[in-house]
């Protein structure tokens, strides 16, 4: 494998914290019956409470909260710091009231997804969920891990509008404005979003995985399982194409203004559940054929140095490289929950010199005008109006210069020119 050295990359106590924390909660050993095993795990846990015990005394707790805060995973803590002498009371009272809204909106999640589902099927529309309560099931406590929407993957794409009328008489109403182009958005009278997908992921700036990805739906009705989730039977996505959805959701995000700890979390505890070798040999097949290897052995490695995911459960992934772990992980402290940290991170460039940008913004101006773009000669003032909308947003209501922009797309460029993306092996 060719090594790639990383850059210098200090994080602080409060960040080095987070992630022993994470680690600590993402990997509960199970129990056995054998003494011996009891009494290691029993020593085990005494010598993490008192290597926590010599860190706590130094954190910053509110700059630890505002990170747990940004990145979604307070609620992930809660048996770590809820009970721990040394964590201010005013932390515990944080992180169990992030816990107890966790929980009780997972359940509201859960009881929605079981009442869509049942009635798409009685209907005979098979859909299956996409990450939220599905992913949930492979964590040591499903109800803690946070979501805030339903996802359905529709299954038969010519039973759109047949679905799209079960989810109104469901309550469900359609938003005015539909950003996307493979996903309807409605909303239901508790102001939770139902997304209705027709495609695992929205159209990358390259043909030949658009196209890629639009063949696989016809598998994606192959792949569907019954899981039991929360005590609730739901028909999710197999192992294989769980994962694939998974990280095409992190690429997206990556691609346009990042994502932070909560989807590393993800990879972390459903890789450490056990999957059989059909499953793991169909994984590598739709990664490689797609072209995005590279982004899944990085992810991957940096889930095994810093969040507890055991390098014995993804040897069989047989990395290509050593990818910059560093670097990827000052890029998600630096992005937090989908990018949402900093006004200027917008994009990242795959090539990071003008033909990158030109590119990408041909790319933006086909997803605003999904219809219009399709029009050849309407490009010049469709690329008007992209521009116009691009700078007045910068202005107006990020508040941030273009060159701020352009500044922070060229620097994860650099990150995401080392993934060889969309080139197969």
């Amino acid at each position: 494998m060719e090594k790639i050295k990383d850059t210098t990359f200090e994080m602080d106590k409060e960040e080095l914290l987070m992630l022993r924390l994470l680690s600590q909660a993402l990997n509960i050993e199970q129990d056995t019956s054998e003494v011996l095993d009891q009494e290691k795990k029993k020593l085990n846990d005494l010598r993490l409470e008192k290597q926590n015990a010599e860190i706590f005394s130094q954190i910053d707790w509110e700059h630890f909260y505002q990170i747990a805060q940004g990145h979604r995973v307070l609620s992930f803590l809660y048996d770590e710091l809820a009970e721990a002498r040394e964590v201010p009371e005013t932390m515990q009272k944080r992180v169990a009231a992030a816990s107890r809204k966790a929980v009780l909106q997972s359940y509201r999640l859960l009881f929605l997804c079981k009442d869509l589902c049942s009635r798409l099927e009685q209907a005979g529309i098979a859909v299956a969920l996409l990450k939220g309560v599905g992913t949930a099931s492979y964590y040591p406590v499903p109800e803690l891990r946070k979501s805030g929407d339903v996802d359905l993957l529709l299954l038969d794409v010519e039973k759109q509008k047949e679905a799209c009328e079960v989810l109104k008489q469901a309550g469900c109403t359609l938003r005015e404005e539909q950003p996307s182009l493979h996903h309807v958005v409605f909303e239901n009278s508790d102001g939770i979003e139902i997304e209705l997908h027709t495609m695992l992921a929205e159209p990358f700036d390259n043909e030949k995985i658009n196209g890629y990805l639009e063949g696989q739906m016809n598998n994606c009705a192959h792949e569907v399982v019954k899981k039991e989730v929360m005590g609730v039977t739901l028909p999710i996505l197999n192992t294989a194409y769980h994962a694939y959805e998974l990280l095409l959701h992190m690429l997206q995000h990556f691609l346009r203004a990042g994502f932070g700890l909560k989807l590393l979390c993800d990879w972390v505890v459903f890789w450490n559940t056990p999957s059989s070798q059909e499953e793991k040999e169909k994984y590598i097949k739709l990664v490689r054929e797609s072209g995005v290897k590279g982004f899944s052995d990085m992810i991957t490695q940096v889930c095994v140095k810093y969040l507890g995911l055991e390098l014995k459960n993804v040897q069989w992934m047989d990395f290509d490289q050593v990818y910059p772990t560093e670097d990827f992980m000052e890029e998600i402290f630096e992005a937090e929950e989908f990018g949402n940290h900093s006004a200027a991170r917008m994009v990242g460039l795959r090539n990071n010199n003008l033909w990158g940008y030109v590119v990408e913004f041909h790319h933006q101006m086909h997803l605003n005008f999904p219809k219009a773009g399709k029009v050849f000669l309407f490009w010049p003032v469709l690329w008007v109006i992209t521009l116009v909308r691009f700078l007045y947003n910068n202005r107006k209501i990020r508040k941030v210069s273009a060159r701020e922009v352009f500044k922070s797309a060229g620097k994860r460029s650099r990150l995401i020119g080392r993934l060889n993306l969309w080139k197969n092996p």
